[in-house]
């Protein structure tokens, strides 16, 4: 059986057991962030910003403090991202989870085991006091509950950034993306081969949905139809990203029909 050590000043729990319950991943490894999902991840922060969902909260997770000791193709922290989203939907925060985010092999010396982090928005009651233990306990029982069990203190770290504008997200990326970003040279360093997707953001701040709040804005700005709230664009539920681009597509090319009809 397979050991993962990871040790812990004061943590009598730091000898994590490994018992992978997938089977190898399949995915294609990727070395790095690559600039076009630089630039995506960075207009998500932006966008979430515009809206009124800044991204303030910042989770970092270890599965090296868990059970199955790794999530190798990310199945594991998809679960968890899920699940945080129906959580903060049961505690009325329109749309669920609002964030990008980034997985690394890079983790307290543990070069092997996969980390992730997550840059998300929390309404601010949630950033202090009981509330913001509630968010915690919410994170650490996905983490047990998918990682088979959650036996360190440093498994989750949640913090909220006083510049959360997710530069720190981009140090896995190579020179191209250090430089366009302007990531501080104390982080970039290499975050190792990741098997599966690598970064990415919720759909409520994607491209698509971006795009289509895009055509919305210049469909006002000509005098077509009415304006439609942040809301509507943000958290509209139950559309795939490629169906919300489809019906803006279509939505565009509406007014230039109507006109060669009359």
């Amino acid at each position: 059986m397979p050991i993962n050590s990871y040790v812990g000043v004061g943590n009598p729990l730091s000898i994590s057991l490994c018992t992978p319950q997938h089977t190898p991943t399949k995915h294609r490894a990727t070395k790095r962030i690559t600039l076009r999902q630089a630039k995506n991840l960075m207009e998500a922060v932006a966008f979430a910003r515009e809206i009124g969902t800044p991204l303030n909260a910042h989770a970092t997770t270890h599965w090296v403090g868990t059970k199955v000791g790794d999530d190798p193709d990310g199945r594991l922290f998809a679960k968890v991202r899920e699940g945080f989203d129906k959580w903060l939907k049961r505690q009325g925060i329109p749309g669920g989870l609002t964030a990008i985010w980034v997985r690394e092999r890079l983790s307290g010396g543990s070069a092997d085991v996969v980390h992730c982090h997550m840059l998300f928005h929390l309404p601010h009651p949630y950033t202090r006091g009981r509330r913001r233990t509630q968010v915690e306990e919410a994170l650490d029982r996905l983490i047990d509950r998918h990682g088979d069990g959650n036996y360190a203190d440093y498994t989750l770290k949640l913090t909220f950034p006083p510049n959360p504008n997710g530069i720190y997200l981009l140090k896995g990326g190579g020179p191209d993306v250090w430089r366009r970003f302007g990531v501080p040279r104390r982080w970039r360093k290499p975050q190792g081969f990741i098997h599966g997707k690598r970064c990415g953001t919720t759909e409520n701040i994607g491209r698509a949905r971006r795009t289509k709040r895009k055509i919305q804005k210049e469909k006002d700005d000509d005098g077509f139809g009415s304006s439609t709230t942040d809301a509507t664009h943000h958290y509209g539920e139950g559309k795939s990203d490629q169906r919300d681009l489809q019906a803006a597509t279509r939505a565009r090319s509406e007014p230039a029909r109507a006109g060669r009809m009359g």
